[in-house]
């Protein structure tokens, strides 16, 4: 093998897992695009674009979170997708259908509270390893739930569409302020990094426009007019950013020394805090530059115009001779064009896409690993899931060989099994009560499709055991459940469950 065709398989092998790791955030939107509403409501809504809704409500939290600086409430969701599905889809303005059919977006939105997972290969390793992103995360606020978009939401939405050189640094911002606040201090040095190239970049060109002024005055002032309207009309608001984000940067130092904190993590705080300052001076430097380069505009441009017109034309001559014909209508013509000025501004409101959208350049480097010193990490809700799942499926295996044996069965009877096998702690779990509300989402389920293509997450679990199992009698299952409520089964002093009545098909 060449030394070429090395080089290139080691960049492969090597650049592999940072690029797979970088297009996670594109995962969740694809696969909710692909997504089909058909299974809902007997297909009733099928012809809602899931790829424009997952984008417009990214866009909604964008300005909720980001703008207008305040969580998102259910509610305040529920209100948006409503109004959006009844305008731009002609969706019947009925609220309880609406509202089930907003709740059944939000779950495909958040994956039933769930991270997106996928699957790639690591060649290094020589092994599968599992990416996981989120598109909207939740938290509790004044005891409530709220909602916000991940960081990983924010990058996504920015690389789906060019942008202006005014909004670089801005947009860059706000996604500084989301890392900052999740204590991603690694990948806030990133960022800032790209707007100190952005920051050059505007220096050079503001160098360029000197030069040009020198040459050709009427060409560099156009240039300089251009170079106003796309960057400096942007620096307060990009300075008002910097100081909300040196303000986060600095509380995090705080909180740092208070909960003692590892000292890596304590230094990477402690290197944003030292980039970000740069950062800052390096901008205020740059609207100084800026500023000096208007009024050396403003000379040059006086100087050409006296030398243009003084052959010509003199003010100075005109005014002295109004005064001598002591006729002031001489002046009008100097004074016409000062009454024209157009003093009231407007402001675009397709200006606000600018502001949000950049293609920020990936320059994140991977931490390097020695290897035999990989970690696994193993995230809280992954624990959550492998419990949910493990219960779903103890629960699954009852109701099924239970069908097997019987056409026909109430929730009343089932509920009796599952005491007698689990005892009536199981009156206490939490998953009991959720895969009841799960099995409820349907009306009938048909294992065979269910193993082909699973809807929910509870369909995930009956596939999965249908190919732990691999019992034949599994996958020919079919029932369907009919709901009866005037009927009940008491779990307790104040509550109760609904009872269903679970009848085989086709077996």
């Amino acid at each position: 093998m060449g030394t070429e065709s090395h080089i290139l398989i080691h960049d492969i092998i090597d650049e592999h897992e940072e690029r797979m790791i970088n297009l996670k955030k594109f995962y969740p939107f694809f696969r909710l695009c692909d997504y089909s509403l058909n299974q809902f409501r007997e297909g009733r809504y099928e012809r809602i674009d899931m790829g424009y809704v997952t984008m417009a409500v990214l866009r909604f939290f964008i300005e909720e979170n980001s703008f207008n600086d305040r969580q998102v409430s259910y509610g305040a969701y529920e209100a948006f997708i409503c109004n959006l599905l009844v305008r731009d889809f002609d969706i019947e303005r009925n609220e309880e259908a609406l509202s089930a059919l907003a709740q059944y977006i939000f779950d495909k939105l958040t994956n039933e509270g769930h991270p997106f997972y996928f699957e790639y290969y690591e060649p290094k390793g020589r092994c599968k390893k599992r990416g996981r992103t989120r598109l909207i995360e939740s938290g509790y606020q004044d005891r409530d739930i709220v909602y916000t978009i991940s960081s990983d939401g924010i990058e996504f939405y920015l690389e789906t569409k060019e942008t202006k050189d005014e909004s670089k640094i801005s947009v860059q911002q706000l996604l500084l302020e989301k890392l900052i606040r999740s204590k991603n201090f690694r990948g806030g040095l990133d960022v800032i990094r790209r707007i100190n190239s952005e920051v050059t970049r505007l220096m050079l060109r503001q160098g360029g426009i000197v030069t040009l002024l020198s040459h050709n005055i009427f060409e560099g002032m156009e240039a300089l007019e251009d170079f106003s309207k796309s960057g400096l009309k942007w620096f307060e608001e990009e300075q008002k950013l910097f100081d909300t984000n040196l303000e986060l940067v600095r509380k995090a130092l705080l909180q740092a020394k208070e909960e003692n904190y590892q000292p890596q993590a304590t230094d990477e705080i402690y290197d944003l805090n030292q980039e970000l300052k740069k950062a800052m001076d390096r901008h205020e430097a740059l609207l100084a530059a800026c500023t000096n380069l208007q009024v050396r505009a403003d000379e040059m441009m006086l100087k050409a115009k006296r030398s243009r017109f003084r052959r010509t034309m003199d003010f100075s001559d005109w005014l002295k001779n109004a005064m001598d014909r002591d006729d002031i209508r001489l002046l009008e013509a100097m004074t016409a064009p000062l009454f024209g000025l157009k003093i009231r501004k407007t402001f675009q409101l397709g200006r606000l896409d600018d502001l949000l959208s950049c293609r920020p350049e990936d320059t994140q480097v991977g931490e390097a690993v020695l290897e035999g010193e990989e970690e696994t990490y193993i995230f809280e809700d992954d624990t959550e899931d492998e419990r949910i799942r493990h219960n779903h499926r103890l629960l699954l295996k009852i109701l099924f060989d239970t069908l097997i044996q019987r056409k026909c069965l109430l929730l009343s009877e089932l509920h009796y099994l599952y005491v007698m096998k689990f005892t009536d702690t199981i009156l206490h779990n939490g998953d009991y009560y959720a895969f009841l509300v799960h099995l409820s989402q349907k009306d009938s389920y048909d294992l065979a499709d269910i193993l082909e293509n699973p809807d929910t997450f509870l369909e995930e679990v009956m596939a999965e055991l249908v190919l732990r199992d691999r019992d034949k009698e599994y996958e020919d299952l079919k029932f369907t459940l009919e709901f009866l409520p005037e009927d009940r089964i008491s779990v307790g002093e104040n509550s109760y469950l609904t009872n269903i009545r679970f009848e085989r098909r086709g077996m």
